[in-house]
């Protein structure tokens, strides 16, 4: 796991961590499809994240999410590729989220 490639979000009164990657020009991680920052996203188009895990101050970004099997194939391949999975045991309960300027 590349450390440096970590991205703190939060949502409600919930706070985590992803493992993203520059993926096609976008900021894009994976998470497990029934997550409940999912179903936030999904209501909402957005979470509060920051790229400094110190921080406590977020920035609130556009989520666009990607269910997408072949998309989610690649950025998942393209995780293990450059050693930054936090997934290793398949993709096909995962989606990708990509994160842009709001």
């Amino acid at each position: 796991m590349n450390k440096k490639s970590l991205v703190k979000f939060k949502y409600n009164e919930q706070v985590g961590l992803f493992h993203y990657v520059i993926f096609e020009k976008n900021v894009v991680v994976l998470s497990e499809k029934e997550a409940g920052k999912i179903a936030y996203v999904k209501e909402n188009g957005n979470l509060y994240v920051t790229f400094d895990v110190e921080a406590d101050n977020y920035d609130l970004l556009n989520v666009e999410l990607d269910e997408s099997q072949a998309y989610v194939k690649r950025v998942y391949d393209y995780m293990i590729e450059t050693n930054n999975p936090y997934f290793q045991d398949g993709f096909d309960s995962l989606v990708a989220l990509k994160f842009t300027k709001k």
